[in-house]
């Protein structure tokens, strides 16, 4: 896959992940009970309709609010609300602008490498040149799609 298949797969994720999904990401009482709840079911009708005890369902309840359900369970009990499960990982910024900035950040050791060298030869770059070199690689970088971009 070229550097501009990956590109436009990049942008059409950030729109779908950004756009639809960032107002959904998190409920403070856990997804399960705020479903529950709206649907006004009870912990009792919920565990039937799943097949557990009333008991396990609080007990599902407080393990998803605090970050501790196994995804097995929460698919067990989407299908007892008579909804999908779905698990998703959202970027923090955006897939493109992660990947724009291991770039920058691969560069950034590589031009340094280069410019002590230079450095010490005495034929240091001007500060116009060190930009113009630094984003000329930084596209390089990108395009090229070298196997060590995430080592670091």
């Amino acid at each position: 896959m070229t550097y501009w298949d990956k590109k436009l797969i990049r942008e059409q994720l950030d729109k779908r992940l950004t756009n639809r999904l960032i107002p959904l990401l998190y409920s403070e009482q856990g997804w399960i009970k705020l479903v529950r709840e709206a649907l006004g079911m009870s912990t009792t009708q919920l565990a039937k309709r799943v097949g557990i005890d009333q008991s396990r369902i609080s007990r599902l309840e407080n393990n998803e609010a605090a970050g501790d359900l196994k995804l097995s369970s929460m698919k067990k009990i989407a299908d007892g609300l008579g909804m999908k499960f779905v698990y998703a990982f959202i970027p923090a910024d955006s897939l493109e602008a992660m990947v724009q900035q291991q770039a920058r950040k691969v560069a950034r050791k590589q031009l340094s490498i280069v410019n002590h060298t230079m450095r010490l030869e005495d034929q240091e770059l001007s500060t116009e040149e060190k930009a113009k070199a630094f984003d000329d690689l930084v596209q390089k970088i990108l395009i090229d799609d070298p196997k060590d971009f995430w080592d670091e």
